[in-house]
This record gives C-alpha cells, sequence and structure tokens, in this order.
C-alpha cells in the first residue's frame, strides 16, 4: 500500500508540475493577443503570425493540460447515480468504468504517437499565410495523453486503496 501511494504522489507531482507550467501559456496568448489589438486598431497595421501561434498555445494548454485536469477532478461528468454511493461503491464503479479508459487512452495514444511521427517526418507546417510548424504541436499530443493515462493509473491506484479501507483517497500536498 505503501508503494502505491508513493507511485500516486510522484505521477500526480508530474500532472501538478506540467499543469503549474502550461499555465503561462495563458499569458503568452493574452499578451500576443494583446499585441494583435494594438497593432490592428492602433497602427491600422495587422499581423499575419498572432492568430496562428495563439492558436497553436491554445492548443498546447489543451493537450498538455489533460492530466492536469484530471488530476484536479475537473473534467464534466454526470453525479447522478454516482454522487450518492458509498466509497467502495464509488471505488468499484471507477474500477468497472476504468477498462474503458484505458482500452481507449492506450489506443488515443498508438495513433497520436503514429500521427506525430509522419506529421514530424514530413515537417507539417500550416496552410496559412504565416505558416507554422504543426509537427512540434502533433507530437505533444502522445506526451498529453500519456499524461492522462498516468493519471488513469493514479485514479485506479486511489480506487484500490478506497476499496481496501473504504475511505477516499484524498491528494495530498497540491499547490495550485
Amino acid at each position: 500500500m505503501k508503494v502505491m501511494k508513493k507511485m500516486i504522489g510522484l505521477i500526480d507531482k508530474i500532472n501538478l508540475f506540467v499543469g503549474n507550467v502550461v499555465k503561462f501559456i495563458l499569458l503568452y496568448m493574452a499578451f500576443t493577443l494583446l499585441i494583435e489589438v494594438v497593432a490592428r486598431y492602433v497602427f491600422n497595421s495587422p499581423t499575419i503570425w498572432v492568430l496562428d501561434l495563439a492558436k497553436l498555445a491554445l492548443g498546447f494548454m489543451g493537450i498538455l493540460g489533460g492530466g492536469y485536469a484530471f488530476l484536479l477532478d475537473s473534467h464534466v461528468k454526470v453525479d447522478v447515480i454516482y454522487g450518492t454511493r458509498s466509497v467502495r461503491t464509488k471505488a468499484i464503479m471507477d474500477l468497472c468504468t476504468s477498462v474503458l479508459f484505458f482500452i481507449f487512452i492506450i489506443i488515443l495514444l498508438w495513433q497520436s504517437t503514429r500521427m506525430a511521427l509522419d506529421s514530424f517526418a514530413l515537417r507539417e507546417h500550416s496552410t496559412t499565410v504565416f505558416s507554422p510548424p504543426l509537427y512540434p504541436l502533433k507530437m505533444a499530443i502522445p506526451v498529453g495523453v500519456a499524461l492522462v493515462l498516468l493519471q488513469g493509473i493514479a485514479k485506479v491506484l486511489r480506487d484500490v486503496i478506497a476499496l481496501i479501507t473504504n475511505e477516499e483517497q484524498e491528494y495530498e500536498n497540491l499547490q495550485y
């Protein structure tokens, strides 16, 4: 049980670190979009690069923030039936549905890795006028999926501990 808790803590720390780093992408997006607004409306000279880079930044935020969102239990879910159940029943339900999660996430990891390698091999670029490279974003997809997979493993370990102890496992030492 102690080993499982250490694994959970390590996975949580990884996703917490990545999530806290990815938060700064929002500042980058706000700054670049401010540049666009000033350039367009103050100097009457719109840019061709800001919107492309803002879209890429949003992509990185969404892709790499998935594990962090899973860690914070921020994904959308329906608690009509689940919310009223005991800790053990919730753990059993989560363990049963985790099979579907792992099937989906492993297929997603496999296919996103194939797509990322193809994009890297082609040095894929956007079809816009600015034409930024897309392969760094596409290579981030398997990384983001792997972070969600790791957090899914931590969730299963938490559910196993909850099943054994009948106590909900808290997230320890999380600094938001």
